[in-house]
């Protein structure tokens, strides 16, 4: 059940970054962060409830949990900000390398992985590295690299120390402390550097909804999964979002895909069934 729970937390992750990216380019990143988080905590608040997850004990665990949760924080800023002034297609496989950390994180620490399953997790990273690519190798615009960059870093420390978190706090109360941090950056964020405000009116609403909605459903899926399966697989399936966000980019806004993107979908596929086979 590992593999299906971290196909959806791809197929989540990646359909909400796709909503996310649109928003970010109508309201300014930081405006799309405040208002997505602020989504997300009446979103994981309403599980928690009809879960019935009491809150967890206060001690040393929550200073933990925070500290961890101070991870996602920082890439999830570096994250907006890559979305609304770099490439799509550039800077979403960059941020999908976390997965590559984080199964190095998971290998060193122990895991010990069938090397069937390690071929096929291999074969998923580098298909979404190769698909999210952009068709044309001339002009690059690397604005948004050096966040990229930061994401994967910050991500993959942050799914590799999450398993521990989920160990005492369960699937739902990570994500609502993440949330909340995040939440509360935001609003740091927005008194500092004063963007102008959106038009309220004109509000993408249905961008901002849809992408917390889903960001919200891909954290408890993974959670979900690295309770029953290796971290450095889930892990790996998970960040075939990145895929995700530029094949519903081909979908809906007619982006072409190069014949070696195409190439980059078939490992994808054949990874997958690789690693559900062990």
């Amino acid at each position: 059940m590992g593999i299906v729970y971290g196909l959806i937390a791809a197929l989540s992750w990646g359909t909400g970054d796709f909503l996310i990216s649109r928003a970010t380019r109508q309201i300014g990143w930081q405006w799309a962060l405040l208002c997505g988080q602020l989504v997300g905590i009446v979103a994981i608040g309403l599980v928690i409830t009809v879960r019935g997850d009491p809150m967890p004990s206060w001690g040393p665990a929550w200073l933990n949990a925070i500290a961890v949760n101070l991870l996602n924080l920082l890439g999830t800023l570096l994250l907006y900000r890559a979305f609304a002034i770099g490439t799509l297609a550039i800077v979403s496989p960059i941020a999908a390398g976390f997965a590559a950390v984080t199964a190095m994180l998971a290998v060193l620490g122990g895991e010990q992985i069938e090397l069937l399953t390690l071929s096929g997790a291999g074969l998923v990273i580098g298909g979404v590295m190769v698909v999210s690519r952009g068709k044309s190798e001339t002009d690059v615009n690397l604005r948004g690299v050096p966040e990229a960059i930061g994401v994967a870093i910050s991500f993959g420390l942050f799914f590799w120390l999450l398993k521990d978190v989920t160990a005492t706090f369960g699937i739902a109360w990570p994500v609502l402390i993440g949330r909340v941090l995040t939440a509360i950056a935001a609003v740091t964020v927005l008194m500092l550097a004063r963007p102008a405000p959106p038009q309220w009116r004109r509000l993408p609403l249905h961008f901002i909804i849809g992408a917390s909605m889903l960001d919200t459903l891909a954290f408890l899926a993974y959670n979900t999964g690295i309770a029953t399966a290796y971290v450095s697989v889930v892990t790996a399936l998970a960040s075939i979002f990145s895929a995700v966000t530029v094949i519903l980019a081909w979908l809906v806004l007619r982006e072409q895909l190069a014949r070696s993107q195409w190439l980059g979908v078939i490992g994808i596929l054949v990874g997958v069934l690789l690693v559900s086979l062990t």
